[in-house]
């Protein structure tokens, strides 16, 4: 079985990831049409639960899986690799029921502190995905640790695909009994699709028993080869809860926070009069103005994270695996490569986003009225600021995983946490800033979370950072982007309208922007022989003299 190279893994997660941003946003489109803002808020209102309860039964478990198999695989440990999965999919599948069942049996007290009872009905129809999300994350933990992406990246793609047609056909067919039940019907299509990517990876795994390790544990046991197939149960889940404890805890605290945000929001907004009116916001108003923040603003800066949630679900066993078998140098490089990687990627997003942001809500979400559009796009606006940070959070904290300080982030995105939670409730409390408040809490809680894990990985891991080529330089090509896209766009739209103007100058920002890095010398050759296909991309641009 070839290993790839992380970053090789990481693309094929990117490339799953981005496909299934891109039907995810195609689902939220049509279903703002079809149950409008108040259905996304109370579409959104069961989400953070969902994603609490989630990260409980999967989010740590997965991580600590795929940490173990790979540390194990790097002595050809199969048999010991694979025990590790079975105990922990027994793990998970228990977890799954219990958080299912609790979510089922608080459902109606949960939605009256979320401060509209109608949420019940969406928070009824995702429940069941608990179950089948844990169990689902067994696996992909265990391919994840065998440095095998493609399974985890199909069933992302799948996962994605059944939303999208389930999940729009059940909110039509439901929303005319109410709004709370066309926001039910849209979050039953995310419990169908949980369901429809386990299956598939299912039959993945029994068509690769064998080069899974089972035939090869088989063998061994046998043939008494000196595995570790023998290790005890209980030192397994003892060393699976070392990893899984902080990470969940970690994993938890932004959903968490989703969660009193939630009430926060919604309950403070009903609070306040709007800005040059005294009287208070009504819970629809209040509960469109956070649909507009969560289901509208909040999913777009998920976009440029793709390829750094690949690249962390990439990094953990590559750096694991060097850390078991001692290669200190390697972890350092990893590290360099991880951040230098993040920050090309972060902060082109971030600042292209936020010069766009008022243009991509108009294009993306035309059902909105003029003043929905415009505060969508301010919300953004402020949003994109932290997508920077945010990608940092992400591989930053699968370094500290990998080099077995995956307690560390934890500390660091709860202290960030805790400025977000101050931030948001201060600032929402203002009529003139209201929803914006909770923007602005999210981005204070990225950067100070991101920029403690920076200094972290560089004491924990020594890895060298040049300010200049790392930070300097990308900031300098990204000017240039943003000044390019701003001057297209208002010379485009005037022009050939608005789908037209927006789309080009996306395109216009990412060629101007890679052609930045290469002429400023900031990607080198060397750094295509990472990618899949990237020799052949080195060669062409060396024959063009790109490269010297």
């Amino acid at each position: 079985m070839r290993k790839r190279s992380f970053i090789e893994g990481a693309a094929v997660l990117a490339f799953a990831g981005l496909l299934a941003k891109v039907l995810g946003a195609i689902f939220r489109i049509p279903l703002t049409y079809i149950i409008g803002a108040e259905g996304m808020g109370l579409y959104q209102m069961a989400y953070p639960i969902y994603s609490f309860l989630l990260v409980i039964s999967s989010a740590g478990l997965p991580v600590a899986i795929s940490k173990m198999v790979s540390e194990r695989m790097a002595y050809g440990d199969y048999a010991g690799a694979y025990r590790v999965f079975r105990v922990s999919l027994t793990l998970l599948a228990c977890l799954g029921i219990l958080t299912s069942t609790l979510l089922i049996a608080f459902s109606g007290m949960i939605s009256s502190v979320l401060g509209n009872p109608k949420s019940v009905y969406s928070i009824l129809a995702i429940a069941p995905a608990l179950f089948f999300v844990s169990v689902l994350s067994a696996f992909r933990g265990y391919f994840q640790g065998m440095q095998m992406m493609s399974p985890t990246a199909l069933s992302q793609i799948v996962e994605q695909s059944v939303k999208l047609f389930m999940g729009l056909l059940l909110a039509w067919l439901f929303v005319g009994r109410g709004i709370e039940f066309g926001a039910a019907g849209a979050v039953l299509g995310v419990t169908l699709s949980e369901i429809a990517a386990l299956i598939l990876l299912l039959g993945i795994y029994r068509r690769k028993k064998e080069d899974l390790g089972e035939e090869i544990r088989r063998k061994a046991v046998k043939e008494n080869l000196g595995v570790c197939y023998g290790e005890p149960v209980h030192e397994i889940i003892k060393k699976l809860g070392n990893i899984a404890v902080p990470v969940t805890i970690g994993a938890s605290l932004m959903p968490l926070v989703g969660l009193i945000d939630g009430m926060i929001v919604v309950n403070r907004l009903m609070s306040i009069g709007g800005a040059g009116t005294a009287a208070s916001y009504t819970v629809e108003e209040a509960t469109s103005l956070y649909g507009l923040l969560t289901a509208y603003a909040n999913p777009l800066i998920n976009f440029p994270a793709i390829l750094t949630v690949a690249l962390a679900m990439s990094i953990v066993p590559s750096i694991s695996e060097s850390c078991a078998l001692g290669h200190q140098k390697a972890v350092a490089h990893k590290a360099a490569v991880a951040i230098r990687l993040t920050l090309l990627v972060g902060l082109p997003a971030g600042v292209g986003m936020s010069v766009l942001s008022h243009p991509i809500i108009r294009l993306l979400y035309r059902a909105l009225d003029d003043s929905q559009a415009v505060l969508a796009g301010n919300l953004l606006s402020v949003l994109s600021f932290g997508v920077v940070f945010l990608t940092l959070i992400q591989s930053l904290t699968g370094i500290l995983q990998g080099v077995n300080r995956a307690a560390v982030p934890v500390k660091n995105l709860a202290i960030g946490a805790l400025f977000k939670v101050v931030t948001t409730y201060t600032l929402v409390g203002i009529p003139q800033i209201n929803v914006l408040g909770a923007a602005v809490g999210t981005v204070v809680c990225y950067a100070i979370a991101s920029l403690l894990d920076f200094s972290a990985v560089i004491r924990y891991t020594n890895a060298f950072i040049p300010f200049t080529d790392f930070v300097v330089k990308p900031i300098v090509a990204v000017g240039i982007m943003a000044t390019a896209v701003s001057v297209l766009y208002r010379v485009l739209e005037s022009v050939v309208g608005l789908t037209l103007a927006t789309t080009l100058s996306i395109i216009a920002g990412i060629l101007v922007y890679g052609l930045a890095l290469l002429v400023m010398g900031i990607i080198r050759e060397n750094d295509f022989r990472f990618l899949p296909g990237g020799d052949k991309l080195g060669r062409v641009l060396y024959q063009l003299r790109i490269f010297r």
